[in-house]
Parts: C-alpha cells; sequence; structure tokens
C-alpha cells in the first residue's frame, strides 16, 4: 500500500516563467538630455486555466557613486546627475516605492510578450566636462506585485521573474547653442537729443570649458566701418555696438565676444549707443546683425 501511494500520480503545480526578450535593457541618452527605455518581456504559462497577474520592474541599486536619491554617470573621477522616471513629462520618479506595473492576463498554457517604458533626464546646467558617460542599476527586478503591495519581487507564489541590470550611457559633446537674443531697442527720444544708449543681449549654452565666440556682422545698411539703422524713406541712423557698459570697447563690424562654457545658459550684454550732432528725421529706423556662434 505504501508502495502504490508513492507511486500514485502527484497533482501539477501551476507555473509561470517570465523572462527577458531582449538583452541587454539599456538607457543611452546618446548626446541628448532626454532618453527612453524599454523592458521587453516574454511571459509563459503552464497553468491549465487563463490567469491573470500584475507584471511589474522593480528598481534596482545605482552603481557608484551613485545612490538611490541621486543616481550618477561615471566618467574616470567626473560624475554627471541623472535621473529615472515612469512617465514620459519626467515628473515622477521611479523608485524602490513606485515600480512600473501593468496587469496582464494569460491563457492556459499560452506566452504572452510585452513592453514596460521607463524614462531618463539629465538635468542641464551640470559642470560635467566632455566625455562619454556611464552607470548601471544592479539587481533590477522584472516580477509581479501582490495584491495591496508595492514591492516588486521576482517570486511570487509559482509566479517566476528574474534579477537584470540597465546599462546606462551618455555622451557629453562639444555642442553649443544660442539662446533667445534680446534686442538693442533704443526706443523713442523726445526732445532734441544727440545721444541715446541701449543695452540688448545674446544667450549662449556650451559644455563645461568649451571655448565659444560671438561674431557681429556689419548688419544690412553698413557704411565703410559704420553700421546703420535705415527707415522706410530711406534716412540713416549710424550707431556702435560694445562689450561693456561703458561703451568703451567697441565690437567693430566682423568683431567678436567670447567666452567660456559653464554647461548652462550664459547672458551676454550687448551694449548700443547713437551719436548724432542732431536729431534724425522723424521715422521708425531699424537694422539686422547677424550673429554667429563659433566653438
Amino acid at each position: 500500500m505504501a508502495l502504490l501511494a508513492m507511486l500514485a500520480p502527484q497533482p501539477a503545480k501551476a507555473n509561470t516563467v517570465c523572462s527577458l526578450t531582449t538583452q541587454p535593457v539599456t538607457l543611452d541618452f546618446g548626446s541628448s538630455l532626454t532618453a527612453s527605455g524599454d523592458v521587453r518581456y516574454t511571459c509563459r504559462s503552464f497553468d491549465p486555466t487563463p490567469r491573470t497577474f500584475t507584471i511589474c520592474i522593480g528598481i534596482g541599486h545605482p552603481s557608484y557613486p551613485g545612490t538611490a536619491d541621486q543616481p550618477k554617470l561615471l566618467n574616470g573621477a567626473n560624475t554627471l546627475d541623472f535621473n529615472v522616471y515612469v512617465d514620459p513629462a519626467a515628473t515622477i520618479v521611479w523608485s524602490k516605492t513606485l515600480p512600473i506595473a501593468q496587469s496582464v492576463t494569460i491563457a492556459a498554457g499560452g506566452t504572452i510578450s510585452g513592453v514596460l517604458t521607463f524614462y531618463g533626464r539629465i538635468p542641464a546646467g551640470q559642470p560635467s566636462p566632455v566625455g562619454t558617460y556611464q552607470g548601471f542599476f544592479f539587481n533590477t527586478v522584472l516580477g509581479f506585485l501582490a495584491a495591496g503591495s508595492q514591492t516588486c519581487v521576482s517570486q511570487l507564489n509559482d509566479l517566476n521573474g528574474l534579477d537584470f541590470s540597465i546599462n546606462i550611457t551618455a555622451n557629453l559633446i562639444e555642442a553649443c547653442n544660442l539662446g533667445i537674443i534680446e534686442a538693442v531697442d533704443f526706443g523713442a527720444p523726445a526732445g532734441f537729443w544727440t545721444e541715446v544708449d541701449a543695452v540688448g543681449s545674446v544667450q549662449v549654452t556650451c559644455p563645461a570649458g568649451t571655448s565659444w565666440a560671438l561674431s557681429f556682422d556689419g548688419g544690412q545698411f553698413p557704411d565703410g566701418s559704420e553700421r546703420r539703422m535705415r527707415s522706410a524713406g530711406g534716412d540713416h541712423v549710424p550707431y556702435r555696438l560694445y562689450r561693456d557698459s561703458a561703451r568703451s570697447q567697441l565690437i567693430p563690424i566682423d568683431g567678436t565676444i567670447a567666452g567660456t562654457g559653464i554647461g548652462a545658459v550664459q547672458s551676454n550684454p550687448v551694449y548700443g549707443r547713437v551719436t548724432m550732432p542732431m536729431p534724425p528725421p522723424v521715422g521708425s529706423y531699424a537694422d539686422a546683425v547677424t550673429v554667429v556662434l563659433h566653438f
């Protein structure tokens, strides 16, 4: 009797196994400040009946010198802060207590595949030098959520997932951008005037340590070494541009303003002055100077 009992068929235990469809899992910023990554999974059920469960990915441990509060990418001794999010607007941080999850239903003995997407952002304005940066999230979980729980686990009853790593890369390049250009607006001087001042600005954003220069051409109506504004009636008003508020450092035609990037927006003032022996004919005067960013 004992032998017969041992040889009798035992009930089969239901089982569902989930694995990564694509490896490695990456978040590649390239030369951008934002990026997205996908965790592609496949689940196979050995259960004789359909079943529904919540699959999830739980964020792992960031690589050195990052912390859960502030992950970092590394290039030699240089670091670059970043973070990962559950939403494309990058407003909700992906954390241990906030896994990325979705409910799935799998047929009896069936297979399903799906994608869980996460998002990354690098804050602008960091003084990190140009280079390739890398980091990891170790022991990230492709797993399951129990009812009422916010902890993603790789084993839940007869559901089986796994641990894996996310590879993160970013490439800071010597790329500079022009930002807002504020006009040098002399306004509408009243009365008998012979001199009027104005100030504008040009914004530049460059990686930390990158040299840049802004060049200013002669505008649309130059006369020799002078820039001029013109009215609809064909009258002209000469003007000059300067680097300093004292109007002592002239920016001649094709002259430059130079600087070094700090990894954030730099607003560079441009000072203007009109000097005439007597007021010009009444009218609206304008000119357009082309500004070129060199780096």
